[in-house]
């Protein structure tokens, strides 16, 4: 799935004519019997002129063009310089900013990296307005979610959206630059800890979930190495999240996520988890 790489006035005009939605009322119907169900509402995608999904009563949509706009309106009230990467999907849309001036520097390990944050507003979920910490290492600019370090946040309607949304993004930045010592320990903690590559080749042969995962992530491991350690298996998942192409916005997620466990779960943990433990009588 293509990805555009756009600044925030050329994501505020795309907005524009992004899918509107709109809850209907949801009847049951047999024969001659029309039965109005009273505590579920449908999430009509209007332009799209189908259903995205079942919600309960008092569910209320935010508009993709809504939640862009107040994200942009929160980056530039809060005076901060980002990019943008958009993704659409059938009834979704999700966009990495990248703040490229908020840097820090892990000294401990010698890697720095951008703030940023990823947000995924979707028509077939009932769950609100989704901004999760990311940050971006610059030695080869894989975006990594790092929910483990710092909690996502859902953002329900309300008038005062732009002002919650602002508040969050504020405290996210902090957050990831107060808590570099967490993230810092969590990647010191992956350089040390290797495996024999035989092992690896079983790893990523159980724990993903095509041929061309295992070929692409595989790829991306420098095979000069005489055992690659957890942090190489770790990037070698968010560049193929990152850099992959055409990858589905629900499958580039899913790779996020293997990534966070392979940070916080040792090798000999992975093995226990994922692969198949032969029975000994």
């Amino acid at each position: 799935m293509t990805k555009e790489i756009l600044s925030l006035g050329e994501l505020k005009n795309k907005a524009i004519g992004f899918d509107r939605a709109e809850i209907r009322d949801v009847h049951v119907i047999k024969e001659q019997d029309d039965y109005l169900c009273k505590d579920v509402m449908g999430v009509w995608n209007i332009d799209k002129n189908m259903l995205a999904c079942l919600g309960p009563k008092n569910y209320a949509v935010i508009q993709h063009k809504h939640a862009v706009e107040s994200l942009i309106d929160a980056i530039t009230s809060l005076n901060i310089k980002a990019n943008a990467e958009l993704q659409m999907s059938k009834h979704g849309i999700h966009v990495d900013f990248d703040f490229f001036e908020s840097k820090f520097e892990l000294k401990e390990v010698g890697e720095q990296f951008t703030t940023g944050i990823r947000i995924v507003n979707r028509y077939d979920l009932v769950a609100g307005l989704v901004i999760s910490p990311r940050v971006t290492r610059l030695a080869c600019t894989n975006g990594m979610i790092v929910t483990d370090v710092i909690k996502s946040q859902r953002i329900k309607f309300t008038e005062e959206m732009n002002i919650t949304i602002e508040g969050v993004i504020d405290k996210i930045i902090k957050d990831i630059i107060t808590n570099d010592e967490k993230l810092a320990n969590y990647v010191s903690i992956c350089m040390r800890d290797s495996v024999e590559w035989n092992t690896l080749k079983l790893l990523l042969k159980h724990m993903f979930r095509t041929k061309k995962q295992v070929k692409e992530i595989y790829a991306r491991i420098d095979q000069n190495k005489e055992r690659p350690t957890r942090w190489d298996f770790y990037n070698a998942v968010t560049s193929y999240a990152t850099h992959g192409e055409r990858l589905r916005p629900h499958v580039e997620a899913w790779l996020q996520n293997k990534a966070q466990s392979i940070m916080k779960t040792t090798f000999a943990d992975l093995c226990k988890i994922e692969l198949p433990q032969i029975e000994t009588e």
